[in-house]
């Protein structure tokens, strides 16, 4: 009897004991892991972490974060970033992937939630600064660009974001699934995910580039309505401009940037800006070919196919966009055969083959002009701030008895303004030059 009893106590002791060492090399695997990538970033932040949880189906998490970038007082805070596979020998072995020594995990997936930025911090300070030597942070003047005194203003004390994202091969159907996810908390989102078909696994366990094609995607872009509304009840105040209008205003900007870019959109593309300038939400564009399309190969294929080549499908608010039309300015890309040298007439020696067409761009944007000479800038739109009062923008219908006439657009009228050119302190005019 007591030899079955002690028989009966092995066979239960040694799946716990599995459990227990394989539990134990997971832990200290991913321990030393995580140590040697904080030693390796001492030069540009001092790292901490509070624990560190496993898994044994196969997961390893990292909680408690906080990093503060050398040369700065304030300190980003992160709740968890979590690692996971099917495989949980990745995580015993190490997750370093060596090319040509053995393959890659068939499937990896990443979680960071509650990364914690206070926006009264000198890493954002510092950020904007940067930022602001190229491009106005002023979200009254910049669409989507919103700087942390607006926010604050709006309710926010800091910034919460969360992103995730993953891959899978499926080395049978010669598949790869990939995607992310990144939110900031109330804000915004960012969506995207790709199946990419004929895959070879062994050309990319060597570190190659296998020549895969598009199977498909999915792309979204998201503002929360209630964020959109606030920023621009925010840019209204103090202003003679309605919240509808400087939507409205928003979505004229964006267009323009699109045209400077040469991009023409159609009625149906440039009707959707101006609706998710108003109403914001989720734009969507998903591709879904009826087969396969070489990555290659659309690098090359002449932009006015592009759409119906991937059958992109474009909805704001679940909302089908049915009229998807847009031009670009400029020739087309050249195909395969001119890339290669092949497809035209060889050039005589001696001589040099004809330079393309150069691409004209038109760029309109707001610029400073002197007070003096502002009568130049008659039935051009303009820019003009008076001492102590609004921001008046309008067409200049003129200057007369020493005043200039603004006609401004205010809910669905217009009406006339008259500023004294003594009273003016700053004035822009809405230039279009032609680059090449």
């Amino acid at each position: 009897m007591r030899f079955r009893f002690g028989k009966l106590l092995l066979v239960l002791l040694v799946p716990v004991l599995l459990y227990v060492v394989a539990k134990g090399a997971m832990y200290f695997s991913a321990k030393n892991a995580v140590d040697d990538f904080v030693r390796a970033a001492e030069h540009q932040a001092e790292i901490r972490y509070a624990g560190i949880s496993t898994e044994l189906m196969g997961a390893v998490t990292v909680s408690g974060i906080t990093v503060q970038p050398l040369g700065y007082e304030d300190f980003i805070e992160i709740d968890t970033v979590r690692l996971a596979s099917d495989d949980p020998m990745v995580f015993i072995k190490g997750v370093d992937w060596t090319p040509g020594e053995d393959e890659p995990p068939t499937n990896m997936s990443f979680d960071v939630r509650g990364i914690r930025i206070p926006l009264n911090s000198d890493l954002i300070s510092e950020y904007e600064r940067q930022v602001s030597l190229t491009q106005s942070l002023d979200p009254c003047e910049q669409p989507l660009s919103v700087e942390s005194t607006v926010m604050r203003k709006i309710g926010f004390e800091q910034l919460e974001m969360d992103f995730d994202g993953y891959y899978r091969i499926d080395e049978a159907a010669r598949t790869l699934d990939m995607g992310m996810y990144m939110e900031v908390r109330d804000v915004q989102s960012i969506e995207f995910s790709a199946n990419l078909s004929d895959l070879d696994v062994d050309t990319l366990a060597q570190g190659g580039a296998p020549q895969i094609n598009l199977g498909g995607f999915s792309a979204a872009v998201r503002v929360s309505p209630e964020f959109g509304r606030q920023v621009m009840k925010s840019c209204a105040i103090g202003t003679d401009l309605t919240i509808a209008q400087w939507s409205e205003r928003y979505a004229e900007r964006a267009l323009v940037e699109l045209e400077g870019q040469g991009i023409s959109l159609g009625p149906g593309l440039r009707q959707a800006v101006r609706d998710f300038y108003n109403e914001w939400g989720e734009f969507r564009l998903v591709s879904a070919p009826s087969e396969p399309i070489g990555l290659l190969s659309l690098m090359f294929l002449p932009r006015n196919q592009l759409v119906d080549a991937l059958s992109l499908r474009l909805t704001l608010n679940d909302k089908l966009i049915t009229d998807t039309s847009f031009s670009f300015q400029g020739s087309q890309q050249p195909g395969l055969p001119a890339l290669f040298g092949g497809g035209a007439e060889a050039q005589p020696q001696g001589e040099r083959p004809a330079a393309p067409p150069a691409r004209i761009i038109v760029r309109r944007e707001y610029e400073p002009v002197a007070v003096a000479q502002i009568a130049r800038y008659v039935d051009h739109n303009v820019r003009i701030k008076p001492h102590g009062q609004p921001l008046r923008e309008g067409v200049l219908k003129g200057i007369r008895d020493g005043e200039a006439e603004i006609e401004q657009t205010l809910h669905g009228g217009k009406y006339t303004v008259y500023v004294p050119l003594g009273q003016i302190d700053s004035a822009e005019a809405l230039i279009q030059r032609r680059v090449e």
